[in-house]
């Protein structure tokens, strides 16, 4: 294994995309598979969740997004994260030899469109914007934001200081965020005010969470999608 190579080497990106980790059986000839999301990625290697704990120098070949398998080993690993999908590991992986520079892009340019990806959800939200406080509903949530429904949003710029809770979750998410657009038409009281927010680098382990509740109801709406009746064409 390449041993003068580390993850300090390479610059990293955050990027959520889907991994499979192919790691060997003690005493068998076989390898089983370990699915697992990627947090960070670098041309050297990866930071990657996982439902359980690997030990350190485990060899295995991860497929990233379904690519080209790539040999790497596991050099460190965190203690878990509760998520609604389960507890959930951080692994340090690095690649055997690094990869090029372009196939990280690819990995962060699907990580950007994955992270924007959108679920109908409502909860209330309090936030705080230049010293004035003020409440809404989020009916929208994707890893990078989230629409707040609101009469007083704040102006496109500006930062806002976000508490929530998510459904069924006790943990209180407090993190700041940009307003990226908002919407008030006063003379139009049927339309629904409010702005747009970007999350402002979040804790990785509520990142997680929102990461796991969007996987979730993606999940979920996609077998609601497949069991659905095929529509029969009127005539």
């Amino acid at each position: 294994m390449t041993t003068d190579i580390t993850h300090a080497d390479y610059p990293r990106f955050e990027a959520y995309l889907p991994v499979e980790c192919a790691a060997p059986i003690s005493g068998r000839p076989s390898a089983r598979l370990i699915v697992g999301k990627t947090r960070f990625v670098s041309a050297a290697g990866l930071e990657i969740l996982m439902p359980e704990t690997l030990p350190l120098r485990t060899p295995m070949t991860v497929r990233v997004a379904q690519g080209d398998p790539l040999r790497a080993h596991v050099v460190w690993a965190d203690q878990g994260t509760p998520t609604p999908a389960g507890t959930r590991v951080a692994h340090g992986v690095l690649f055997e030899q690094p990869v090029d520079p372009a196939l990280v892009k690819q990995w962060v340019y699907r990580g950007e469109r994955q992270a924007y990806a959108r679920v109908p959800i409502r909860f209330p939200v309090e936030y705080g914007q230049a010293g004035t406080a003020g409440h809404g509903t989020c009916t929208n949530l994707s890893r990078g934001g989230m629409f707040v429904a609101t009469r007083e949003p704040a102006p496109p710029g500006s930062q806002v200081a976000l508490t929530f809770n998510l459904p069924n979750l006790s943990h209180t998410f407090s993190m700041l965020a940009r307003v990226a657009w908002m919407h008030r038409d006063e003379t139009k009281p049927e339309t629904t005010s409010g702005m747009g927010v970007q999350f402002l680098d979040p804790k990785p382990a509520e990142g997680a969470l929102i990461d796991a509740l969007v996987d979730r109801l993606c999940s979920e709406m996609s077998l609601a999608l497949d069991s659905s009746p095929p529509t029969t064409p009127s005539h």
